[in-house]
């Protein structure tokens, strides 16, 4: 019995230390649960930390029942230091999600305020970049934090904490890809140049940004494809957001007719058949011609709609009953190509010549 009882006390321990957690759990989610009525968001926030929270008084009660129980010698000093980075992870992991958990309680709050959908946009945008910043900022300091606590490499973690340390390393890497695009995520974040959700014109596409992390950009396309951007794109290459300062979007459709068009009648069955479209807006249509050199003129109609959805659509029906309209009332219209055929020269020649 005496061999087996520096096991069987160390089982004990740990068993205490379980319980100790489980009790203290228990009692909190109780008080939580009796007093959550009057605090709203009191429960939401409990269940984020819980796991945390119980993770890091598990591994202080497990250090300190090691420490009591165990005997002096290599085994102890092995334990306890696991136990010692068991503790700062959980420390760490339990800060972060404290933090990370009052920034979307500050995101909803600003995002509540916000009455444009353009400002919520944006500030939803700025806020998930905050949000993985902090995470990658508490991954660096437990990563210090768990160095210095080995024997002769702490001076590594107390550079790494260090503000000038810190400072020189990000500076040094930043030439590399990952770290700029980094920064390039930042960036986009900051300047207002794109927002989750905006409508962007990429290699020629119409896109809606998906996703913006700290290093690349998500696009979702019309046919349900994804497009992953490094965020150095969108700082480096020239694409159109058409969403930028709202959602209307001004459309175009390009007619290639005939000298012989009726552009009067035409305008007026454009200015018809748009006024009772669902997708128009009301804020502009017009049809002019814009160009005259080819042996054809360029008719622009133009339309305008509430979203890039709309204007896709309307500009789709405006093409397609006009084409049918031209076919229909104003066949001379539809573009030809003329031909002219003159005698030939030698031919001409000779029949004056037999004359």
């Amino acid at each position: 019995m005496d061999e087996f009882w520096p096991f069987l006390r160390w089982v004990v321990a740990v068993a205490a230390a379980a319980a100790v957690v489980i009790v203290v759990m228990l009692v909190v989610d109780r008080v939580i649960n009796r007093y959550r009525a009057r605090v709203p968001g009191l429960r939401q926030g409990w269940r984020r930390v819980r796991r945390p929270l119980a993770a890091l008084l598990l591994a202080i009660s497990l250090r300190i029942s090691f420490a009591a129980t165990a005997e002096r010698g290599s085994v102890r000093d092995i334990g306890l230091h696991v136990l010692l980075v068991l503790t700062i992870a959980s420390a760490v992991w339990f800060a972060a999600t404290i933090v990370v958990a009052w920034l979307e309680h500050t995101q909803r709050r600003v995002v509540a305020r916000k009455e444009d959908d353009r400002d919520r946009r944006r500030t939803r945008t700025q806020m998930l970049l905050i949000q993985r910043l902090v995470n990658a900022a508490f991954v660096v300091l437990g990563v210090a934090m768990v160095l210095m606590t080995f024997p002769g490499v702490e001076r590594v973690g107390a550079t790494i904490l260090a503000s000038a340390g810190l400072l020189s390393v990000v500076v040094g890497i930043a030439a590399q890809s990952s770290l700029g695009n980094l920064f390039a995520g930042l960036q986009i974040a900051f300047t207002d140049a794109v927002r989750i959700g905006d409508i962007v014109e990429v290699d020629g596409t119409w896109s809606t940004v998906e996703d913006i992390t700290l290093t690349y950009v998500v696009v979702s396309i019309w046919d349900e494809r994804h497009k992953v951007l490094p965020s150095t794109y969108f700082t480096s290459q020239p694409f159109i957001n058409w969403s930028r300062t709202g959602d209307t979007v001004t459309g175009v459709v390009y007619f290639e007719l005939d000298w012989r068009v009726d552009v009067a009648a035409m305008r007026t069955e454009l200015e018809r058949y748009v006024a009772q479209h669902p997708a128009w807006d009301g804020r502009a249509r017009s049809l002019v011609v814009t160009d005259s050199t080819g042996g054809h003129v360029t008719v622009r109609a133009l339309v305008t709609a509430a979203n890039t959805d709309d204007d896709w659509t309307l500009r789709c029906d405006v093409r397609e009953h006009l084409v049918v309209w031209l076919r229909e009332n104003d066949p001379d219209a539809l573009p030809l190509h003329r031909v002219s055929m003159s005698p030939s020269p030698v031919r001409g020649s000779a029949e004056r010549a037999e004359g």
